[in-house]
């Protein structure tokens, strides 16, 4: 158990601390994921934004991994694959009974918890890495989530968060779907890559690397024929770009 003051293995229970800090509505459950990743779209987006977020994370052997929002756990069992001790924290118990699911069937270790992003349950200085993917734009205070990833982040460590970017087709293709009566993106927070820096800046990180990735609009063929080259539209700025990721470094003591 990696740094826990009231870590809870039972996930079925309450989270730790608070109760959920974002709207019912904009929970999703286990089976759309499963879904999304089953889709060539969703494959392809998949593969890039796991590559954008594992390669700022850099190399994880050895290091104590935090996932926070770990959803159905993708994130939290490639980094253990990837030989790094992890826990993986969420606030939905139906999502960490997946997690666990498929953890146990890839044959990983991995710990997992039940808490609310704005208060972890885990000591100071307790992680080397922590990774936040779409996690911001559903909770409700942002800023005190990114605090509390810090506090918990040892010094020189790093938080890499992946969001979902203001100034795409897919924010577009979101905003419309919450004018519709959409629940979860009504609710939804887009991100530039400037809020985000001064985000990171705010909780006493130095940024490191930011980077954009999945310029193609939400349609399959696009994918299929604009995902090898995705990367090469980066160059060009990260304007368009669906998928967001900044690193923060915590300074030495």
């Amino acid at each position: 158990m990696i740094g826990a003051v009231e870590m809870r293995t039972d996930i079925t229970g309450p989270p730790s601390k608070e109760p959920p800090s974002y709207s019912a509505s904009s929970e999703i459950r286990p089976e759309e994921y499963a879904d999304w990743r089953k889709s060539p779209l969703g494959m392809i987006t998949e593969r890039i934004e796991q590559k954008t977020v594992f390669d700022l994370a850099g190399d994880l052997r050895g290091k104590h991994v935090l996932d926070l929002g770990c959803g159905d756990g993708s994130y939290s069992i490639r980094a253990a694959r990837n030989e790094a001790h992890v826990v993986g924290v969420d606030l939905s118990a139906a999502m960490l009974r997946a997690a666990q699911s498929h953890a146990k069937d890839t044959g990983v270790s991995v710990e997992w918890c039940r808490a609310s992003a704005e208060s972890l349950p885990f000591s100071s200085e307790s992680f080397d890495i922590i990774m936040a993917v779409t996690l911001l734009c559903f909770v409700k205070e942002p800023q005190r989530a990114a605090r509390e990833a810090s506090r918990v982040l040892r010094s020189g460590g790093s938080l890499v968060i992946g969001e979902l970017g203001r100034y795409s087709s897919w924010a577009l293709s979101r905003r419309l779907r919450a004018w519709l009566g959409s629940p979860r993106w009504r609710d939804a927070h887009f991100w530039t890559t400037n809020e985000l820096l001064e985000l990171l800046e705010q909780a006493g990180l130095r940024v490191r690397a930011s980077r954009g990735c999945v310029y193609f609009p939400p349609i399959s063929l696009a994918a299929q024929i604009l995902g090898e080259y995705d990367n090469a539209f980066s160059s060009f700025g990260q304007m368009g770009a669906a998928f967001l990721a900044i690193k923060g470094e915590k300074p030495a003591s």
